[in-house]
Parts: C-alpha cells; sequence; structure tokens
C-alpha cells in the first residue's frame, strides 16, 4: 500500500523545485503557468528568494503547493497512491496532485487562501512557533499565563503543538 502525506506551510526553502524546472520540460511549463496564473514570478522567488521572501505566507503556500504537485505530476505512472493526506495547506496540494481538482484550480484556491490568511497577519502583528516536546496541557497553561493574546493554535500530533498570538506577548 501506498500512502502519500503532502506538507504544510514551513516546509519551505530556496531552491525548491529548481530541479525539477531544469529537468522536466513538463515541470517547466508547469511554473510558467503558476507565474502566469498568480500574476508574478512565483518561480524566481522558489529558485533564488531569500528566507525572508519565502516566508511571506501569500508566497509560502503557493510555492509549496506548486512543489509538491509538480513533483508527484513528475513522478508519473509511479505516483499510484492507495491513499493520499496533507498537513493544513496540504490537503489542496494532495487533491490537486491525485486529479481532484486542476492545478489552475488549486493553485488559484491555495492563492486566495494565502492571501486571506497574510491579510490577517498584517491586521494584527502576529507569529507562531512550533512547541517540540512539552505536553499540551504545560503548553495551554503557559500560554494563560502570558500577558496578551498567545493560544495554542494546531495540535499537529502527540508532543508537537503550535502556538500563535501577539508579538510582544
Amino acid at each position: 500500500m501506498k500512502a502519500y502525506v503532502f506538507p504544510g506551510q514551513g516546509a519551505q526553502f530556496t531552491g525548491m523545485g529548481k530541479d525539477l524546472y531544469d529537468t522536466y520540460p513538463a515541470a517547466k511549463e508547469l511554473f510558467h503557468q503558476a507565474d502566469a496564473i498568480l500574476g508574478f514570478e512565483i518561480s524566481k522567488i522558489m529558485f533564488e528568494g531569500t528566507a525572508e521572501q519565502l516566508k511571506e505566507t501569500k508566497v509560502t503556500q503557493p510555492a509549496i503547493f506548486i512543489h509538491s504537485v509538480i513533483l508527484a505530476k513528475m513522478m508519473g505512472a509511479d505516483f499510484q497512491p492507495d491513499m493520499v493526506a496533507g498537513h493544513s495547506l496540504g490537503e489542496l496540494s494532495a487533491l490537486t496532485a491525485t486529479g481532484s481538482l486542476s492545478f489552475t484550480d488549486g493553485l488559484q484556491l491555495v492563492s486566495k487562501r494565502a492571501l486571506a490568511m497574510q491579510a490577517a497577519c498584517e491586521k494584527q502583528a502576529s507569529t507562531m512557533a512550533a512547541i517540540i516536546g512539552m505536553a499540551d496541557e504545560d503548553v495551554e497553561k503557559v500560554c494563560k499565563s502570558v500577558d496578551g493574546v498567545v493560544v495554542a493554535a494546531n495540535y499537529n500530533c502527540p508532543g508537537q503543538l503550535v502556538i500563535s498570538g501577539a508579538i510582544p506577548a
């Protein structure tokens, strides 16, 4: 049985997808299509951008989606999953990689999602951090003791919890 799990925000890195772009003409075509759909050269940011540029939600989410979907597509006949799953944003990558959504529709959804989340981030200066190795109850207790807004936001798996809140807090 084959299962593929697609990553969410946080899996980005400078140079992501460049090997696919350089190796597969079909990948190059999809990167150019993504640039056109988004209205900016996301491929250039993915290949050469700074970590800071890639960290912006409006860039990060489409970049991870594009990389994930193109990688699955370039696997060709070897991509025959019995099941797929995705972490957060990765759910849309999984749906697109398996053909439930077209590349265009999937990318447009991801872009709208990312822009909405970016707008929320800009409205209130905030940040997120993954806490690894602490009990959920202990993290929640610390969050409640902080002056300002800090909350447990994502319970990723046992031993990993993401907190989010106002930067000063």
